[in-house]
């Protein structure tokens, strides 16, 4: 059984990349390094656009 048919929310985007800007947003707050909510985001669809341009 793959982990996206074991957990059905891991499909839904929104969810996905809220639980990964959230995460890194504390990891990052607990090492005393300051970085907006905005500046994750931004980083996180740059990720996904290049991620998507290598498997195409």
């Amino acid at each position: 059984m793959k982990l996206r048919e074991r957990f059905p929310k891991l499909q839904d985007e929104a969810f996905v990349r809220s639980m990964v800007i959230k995460s890194v947003y504390g990891s990052m707050m607990l090492e005393d390094q300051e970085v907006s909510k905005q500046r994750l985001e931004q980083l996180y669809t740059e990720v996904k656009s290049e991620k998507q341009a290598k498997a195409a």
